[in-house]
């Protein structure tokens, strides 16, 4: 059956997705007057689906993002318009899939190949005339593999029975779940209950339905009454705190720390989308602002305050380079007792960036990969190389989750998997609520299970061995480098220094490269229509001039050659 997705009309470099649960008989178009362009994202693509919108000088290009779970052959058509649109499909990467730039009003479609991942259509008006247009998207999935044998050299060895196996949660959306074994771990009795999660993020949507009964509540605080009840220095603090605008409303615009927050404890209510540890409590700080970004002291702020508010677990999915704040605050975490976990980064790099790399000399740290629903390493995932991390890898492509507006979306990121360990860590602590911070890495890292395909990491994250151990509450031999003792990057307490690192940035759904290696590379293309969070959203007036100077190329272009006109528009946007 054929769903319908819509577009959300959007400010310039802002992600937003469609709803993930709209009714099929619906479509809603966007309007010819709005005054930004229009993204959507449908989530996993299988079968059928159809898009319709508008564009116009307002409006001139639409994005839909979709992921595909396995390898598949896809299609897309576009037609029914008035005034030409041009069609160009680019992958996670930001590199050129297929396009199809047909002259007038002929039909433009691509038809391929393609590996799982993430993918991006890109509907471009050739023309300032306002036009109406149908996208039918259409991707048919190899058949799934057989798992393989699993083997677990890693895996504690005192008798420890593993936790048994239950039937396949959920459908295609909830994969992640299925490999890292939460249900296993809810059908043994721990769903995170009474373990509180700190997501420090660009915030929490404090009313979605999937997650409001699971946030946190300062039950020393008197809302709205401008008093610092309980005396922790922040003035009505009842849901957490937002540092980058200095004021206790965390709640999320961005859509990034909803999703985060979702994949550790969205409800298991039957309904959207269902979290690693459902009865955990997420408490939202606010660190990045609305575009994605935010400075280092915002965040070592951020991971004092959730060791202040007793997070047991504090998940970190954002990165960038050194910074003696950060590492100072991590270091008071481990102090209090709280574990870190921190996304190793989407840059294709050999070493995590930082926080995670700090999981080389705190004991409380551990950084995370990603993989994809094949058990490949993610091609965007930063592996350890000669860093000295200590690293496991967790489902990080196509991932379903919560997203602001009470909605759901499929993002990809180690931002996407930090969360999963999160969740993890959590049900390891409802089992055994007295493992310290080293201590609860050591379970995680002795028990991970099977290893991720190109990945350098430990191995895969997983409650199998994890939540049985602590059930059990026996220890496991730590796998890290630190040998169990904390320490700093530079041997001392970790004092407050300046930092090296003036801004951080959440790993939001994958965003193109700035580097322009050739001219077939889409990074050109993609990097000025990316409508993300990027790291460069402040940037978005100067980049739409570039955009509309580059379509009126395309437009002016009318009658040459579509590879002549390819070739003028790359060298416009280089």
């Amino acid at each position: 059956m054929k769903r319908i997705v819509s577009f959300e009309a959007v400010e310039a470099r802002r992600l937003l997705a469609a709803d993930g649960l709209q009714h099929e008989d619906t479509v809603v178009e966007v309007a010819g007057d709005v005054s930004a362009n229009a993204t959507a994202d449908i989530g996993n693509l299988e079968g059928s689906v159809i898009a319709r919108s508008r564009l116009g000088w307002r409006n001139p290009w639409d994005r839909i993002g979709f992921s595909l779970e396995r390898d598949a052959q896809f299609s897309v058509t576009i037609s029914n318009f008035r005034s030409n649109v041009d069609l160009f499909v680019t992958d996670a990467r930001g590199s050129l899939v297929g396009y199809s730039m047909n002259r007038g009003t002929r039909t433009d479609s691509f038809e391929g190949q393609l590996d799982a991942g993430q993918y991006f259509v890109w509907s471009v008006a050739r023309s300032w005339r306002t036009t109406g247009y149908r996208m039918e998207l259409s991707a048919e999935l190899v058949p799934a593999p057989a798992p393989p044998p699993v083997t677990d050299p890693t895996s504690p060895t005192d008798g420890v029975e593993r936790l048994t196996d239950v039937a396949y949660f959920g459908g295609g959306n909830e994969w992640g779940l299925n490999a890292v074994g939460a249900p296993e771990a809810w059908a043994a009795g721990y769903t995170g209950e009474g373990i509180t999660v700190a997501v420090i993020d660009t915030g929490v949507d404090l009313d979605h339905p999937d997650l409001v009964q699971n946030l946190f509540v300062n039950a020393g605080e008197i809302a709205g009454n401008g008093i610092d009840d309980d005396g922790n220095g922040f003035v009505d603090d009842v849901h957490g705190y937002d540092f980058a605008n200095r004021d206790a409303d965390p709640n999320d615009v961005h859509g990034h720390g909803t999703h985060v927050a979702g994949t550790i404890a969205a409800a298991n209510n039957g309904f959207g989308a269902t979290g690693v540890a459902p009865d955990a409590t997420i408490l939202p700080i606010k660190v990045l602002g609305d575009n994605g970004s935010g400075s280092s002291l915002d965040v070592a702020a951020g991971i004092r305050y959730a060791a202040d508010m007793g997070a047991h677990v504090i998940n970190l999915s954002l990165g960038g380079g050194y910074s003696s704040a950060i590492e100072s605050a991590i270091s008071y975490a481990h102090s209090v007792g709280s574990f870190v976990v921190a996304a190793a980064g989407n840059e294709y790099a050999s070493v995590p960036g930082f926080p995670a790399q700090f999981s080389s000399s705190y004991d409380n740290v551990l950084s995370v990969g990603a993989y994809d629903s094949r058990g490949a390493e993610a091609a965007f995932s930063n592996d350890v190389g000669s860093s000295g991390a200590v690293q496991v890898d967790a489902p990080g492509v196509g991932v379903f989750s919560t997203y602001v507006g009470g909605r759901y979306a499929s993002m990809s990121g180690t931002s996407m998997a930090t969360p999963h360990v999160a969740g993890i860590a959590a049900l390891t602590l409802a089992a055994d609520p007295t493992l310290n911070p080293a201590a609860l890495r050591d379970l995680l890292v002795a028990g991970v299970v099977g290893s991720t395909s190109g990945s350098d990491a430990i191995g895969n994250a997983s409650t199998l061995s994890a939540v049985a151990q602590a059930a059990a509450g026996a220890t496991a031999e730590s796998s890290s480098t630190s040998g169990g003792s904390r320490g700093t990057r530079s041997g001392d307490s970790g004092g407050v220094g300046a930092s090296s690192l003036d801004r951080v940035f959440a790993s939001a759904t994958l965003t193109p490269s700035v580097t322009h290696e050739s001219e077939s590379d889409v990074a050109d293309v993609a990097e000025v229509f990316e409508a993300s969070a990027d790291d460069f959203a402040e940037h978005a007036r100067e980049d739409a001039s570039v955009v509309d100077e580059a379509i009126a190329v395309w437009s002016d272009g009318e009658g040459d050659s579509s590879e002549t006109r390819v070739e003028d528009f790359l060298t416009l946007l280089a």
